[in-house]
């Protein structure tokens, strides 16, 4: 590794909650709400929370697929905030994103060879005999038959439609990927061999990866850092070894306490979670997991917001139980 390559500051984005007889805004849903986070070249990053935390809309509003409301997103020293559309339009030939569903993100009109060869078109990276050979570099390059080409996304399985997805990814040789939720429409074994492929790729391509996922599985088996998303903040964030083996912040061992393990004669305590998280956001300056928490302790839980803050090598909370 060498160096941060993405680094997200006090990133925000509210969607407006319309209402009323003129249909007026009446408040914001804050689906992100002051995050910060460093990715180091060829690292994988894992962001994980439960349906509603943001982790999606932080991916998308990296990329500017989704306009932020607030804040810094430096890639390679340029803050993307700052560029106009045309700028975006060729720096995302570097950062690309892989979306969850195979199926419903490939044209299901056009044969595998047109998929592959689009965004090659569209930057005018190569023609003629160089752009096939391209294509059926990338073919090969993800574990598909140079006969696959000819064929339309419906003649494939999932893995296989994926596998066709990382393809039109990797066209123009970005530098990241972000990876939304990629394995969680797969089988478990069609799972396995997806993340070996990532594995592969990020080793020979040194690929940078922002793995979006709430499988905690799958972030320890890529991942070398991960955050924990909650209500569009991050609750805490550290090192896999240390998020597994010394998780800090309440929720995060909620979470890893609900994880499945391969053992029938180890039975962790289960912590449950009372109620739902809420797409709404909570009250400015209150601690948005406190209504939730099994080790509230005082008023102060509810009334002051806590900060995420280093306790640890590398390892930061957002909890008053370690002030």
């Amino acid at each position: 590794m060498s160096g941060a390559l993405l680094q997200v500051r006090n990133l925000k984005k509210y969607f407006p909650v319309k209402g009323g007889l003129f249909q007026g805004e009446i408040g914001y849903v804050k689906a992100v709400d002051g995050v910060d986070l460093t990715i180091e070249e060829g690292q994988s990053f894992g962001l994980v929370g439960e349906s509603g935390s943001g982790k999606t809309t932080v991916g998308k509003t990296i990329l500017r697929l989704i306009e932020p409301t607030e804040g810094e997103i430096i890639f390679e020293g340029q803050d993307l905030c700052r560029l106009s559309e045309s700028e975006m339009r060729h720096l995302r030939a570097e950062m690309q994103m892989i979306f969850q569903d195979p199926y419903s993100s490939l044209n299901p009109r056009m044969t595998v060879k047109r998929i592959v060869r689009e965004p090659l078109l569209i930057h005018k990276w190569a023609k003629g005999r160089a752009l096939d050979d391209r294509v059926r570099e990338l073919i090969g390059l993800v574990g598909l038959m140079e006969d696959h080409l000819y064929r339309y996304p419906h003649e494939f399985s999932g893995g296989q439609r994926q596998r066709i997805g990382i393809a039109r990814a990797l066209a123009l040789e970005p530098k990241m990927l972000i990876l939304d939720e990629p394995t969680s429409a797969l089988d478990v074994s069609v799972q396995a061999q997806v993340l070996d492929l990532l594995l592969e790729l990020q080793q020979r391509l040194n690929l940078t990866y922002l793995f979006i996922s709430h499988d905690l599985a799958v972030i320890r088996y890529i991942c070398d850092r991960v955050a924990l998303m909650y209500m569009g903040k991050i609750l805490e964030l550290g090192s896999v070894e240390d998020i597994f083996e010394q998780p800090m912040h309440p929720y995060t061992r909620a979470l890893l306490s609900a994880m499945p393990v391969a053992d029938p004669e180890y039975q962790p305590e289960e912590i449950i979670l009372e109620g739902e998280i809420s797409t709404l956001g909570g009250e400015e300056g209150t601690c948005r997991f406190a209504p939730r928490c099994p080790d509230r302790k005082s008023d102060r839980c509810i009334e002051e917001e806590p900060v995420l803050k280093e306790l640890q090598d590398g390892h930061l909370v957002a909890c008053h139980l370690y002030d």
